[in-house]
């Protein structure tokens, strides 16, 4: 039974599996990372607990008043500065003691903004906590995403602050809309090539897409025409799911925590693939692909949160951002789609298919236990270096059907 194989392959190989904790970052030092968007700048900000007690004296628990002194001691100690002397409103969003990783910290989130006519591109940070009362301390000052620049996700380091040079300056230049879509786009192909579970999950679902389901099994073949129409609707489903959540929540702030949002997508994977082997929802493919793109929209939308404050940026990277994901997908498919094709055909293809499918869905159960114990499983590294190279596998397969059957064809005309 394709499915019970799928099963035991997994429970296997979870067993043999010895999860570790995922290893910690120590950090000493303070660290101020900005992401850059249109009109805003939001900073997150890292202190360590034992450090800022040390040096100011006030508690470090989580009442509301300590919470109150540190964001007022923040406040004090921490400004942006347009160049011609101009304050930034700065605002914190979020403050807490906290253990994010490694030994706790104060962690805040903050809100910049320019004041009228400035740049939200060329500032200065002025940064005293800590600093003045511990000379020895620093902080590291990083641009985490600016994605009207190109930066999305890489961080870049602008400097150190400390007691001897406690202003950093940061110019990031001139960045318009054509900017602004272009290096959405990049984001976007970027993220779903690199983005192995989405992958995974559109791979499944186009599996038995040239096969009929009768008594349980995949047993029979679909037409030619009636084949692309099936693939043509399933990619469709998920684009219009994803691009819905993508757009809800760039638009009008709908979202999820991360932690349920990336188990989802481990759990669609897996699902897909017991389908790949054995039909459980046969026919209806479109319907579970919107359905779970809702959900695979929701991570992609991690990654726009912060796309500016007017509806015109928002807009234009949106609309690059998905532009970007679709255009890596429909490469995909048209690269796979004679591979499948083939495979459908073969005499050999329904244990090569299992084979494919229990593949997938195995490293979706690693995935989904890694996701939802936040352990990591070393088998998870073997199966995100295999995955490349299974692809370039289906695509040479693909190259290979081509030839066998597009050079005959032009050689007898």
């Amino acid at each position: 039974m394709p499915a019970r194989f799928i099963a035991a392959l997994a429970v296997l190989l979870l067993l043999l599996a010895l999860p570790v904790p995922a290893a910690a970052h120590l950090t000493p030092n303070s660290e101020i990372r900005l992401d850059l968007a249109p009109g805003a700048i939001v900073a997150d900000i890292v202190v360590p607990q034992s450090e800022f007690g040390y040096a100011t004296g006030l508690a470090t628990d989580n009442r509301p008043a300590s919470l109150d002194a540190a964001r007022a001691y923040l406040l004090g100690h921490f400004a942006v500065v347009a160049p011609d002397g101009r304050q930034w409103h700065v605002a914190i969003d979020r403050i807490a003691f906290e253990t994010i990783i490694g030994p706790p910290d104060l962690h805040a989130t903050a809100t910049l903004l320019p004041p009228p006519g400035a740049s939200d591109r060329s500032f200065r940070v002025d940064w005293r906590v800590i600093t003045r009362e511990v000379p020895t301390h620093f902080a590291l000052l990083v641009i985490g995403g600016d994605l009207a620049g190109g930066t999305q996700g890489e961080r870049e380091l602008v400097g150190a602050l400390t007691a001897a040079r406690p202003i950093l300056a940061v110019d990031r230049g001139h960045a318009g809309m054509t900017g602004l879509f272009a290096n959405s786009f990049r984001l976007g192909a970027r993220h779903i090539a690199e983005g192995y579970d989405h992958l995974m999950f559109l791979l499944a679902l186009l599996l038995p897409a040239p096969l009929l389901a009768a008594g349980g099994r995949w047993s029979a073949l679909r037409e030619p025409r009636a084949t692309f129409r099936h693939l043509a609707m399933i990619v469709t489903a998920f684009t219009v799911g994803h691009s819905l959540t993508l757009i809800a929540a760039a638009l009008f702030g709908a979202h999820l925590p991360a932690a349920p949002v990336e188990a989802g997508i481990a759990l669609s994977v897996l699902i897909s693939a017991i389908h790949a082997a054995r039909p459980i929802f046969p026919g209806r493919e479109p319907l579970v692909a919107l359905g779970f793109g809702l959900v695979h929209g929701l991570a992609f939308a991690t990654l726009i949160a912060n796309f500016g404050l007017g509806a015109a940026t928002r807009v234009t990277a949106i609309l690059g951002f998905n532009l970007g994901i679709e255009a890596v997908q429909l490469l995909v498919v048209l690269g796979a789609l004679p591979a499948l094709l083939a495979l459908a055909r073969w005499r050999h293809g329904p244990p090569a298919r299992t084979a494919l499918a229990a593949v997938i869905g195995l490293a979706a159960a690693i995935w989904l236990v890694e996701r939802v114990s936040g352990l990591v499983l070393p088998a998870a590294a073997l199966f995100e270096t295999a995955i490349p190279w299974s692809f370039a596998l289906i695509l040479l397969v693909s190259a290979l059907v081509l030839l066998r059957t597009v050079l005959p064809r032009a050689q007898r005309a």
